[in-house]
């Protein structure tokens, strides 16, 4: 069997998974509901938004800590959206746990301690 197949019934037993089964139901009634669609695309934009602010170093301001804690009981209200969100990590969790096993043993390129090894030896032999 090739890689490639074995990826393939990978793929098909995450698709029947009960937490991928789980995802899909509970995104379908958050987006039949416009009220609970519009909360997770707020959420969601605001998330990205304060992640670009993290990355670029940039410190989150007084005025979006309180959006966020706000947006947040909102959420925990609304048992859909609540629901989805658990089962979209349940799901972001399984598939970076899967990928960790796939790639814990697999060397790619070369290390960055060899490549540094061979800098420092070019450098001597260049100064003999």
């Amino acid at each position: 069997m090739s890689v490639q197949d074995t990826a393939r019934r990978l793929q098909r037993k995450l698709k029947n998974s009960d937490e991928y089964q789980n995802y899909l139901e509970l995104r379908k009634k958050v987006m039949a509901k416009e009220g609970s669609k519009k909360m997770l695309r707020d959420y969601q934009n605001l998330m990205m938004e304060m992640q670009t602010k993290k990355m670029s170093g940039e410190e989150l301001s007084e005025e979006d800590k309180e959006k966020l804690q706000n947006l947040q009981n909102f959420i925990e209200i609304n048992n859909n959206v609540k629901k989805y969100l658990e089962a979209e990590y349940s799901l972001s969790k399984m598939i970076n746990d899967i990928q960790k096993i796939i790639f814990s043993d697999i060397e790619v390129g070369i290390p960055e301690q060899e490549l540094q090894d061979d800098t420092v030896q070019d450098d001597t032999e260049e100064s003999n």
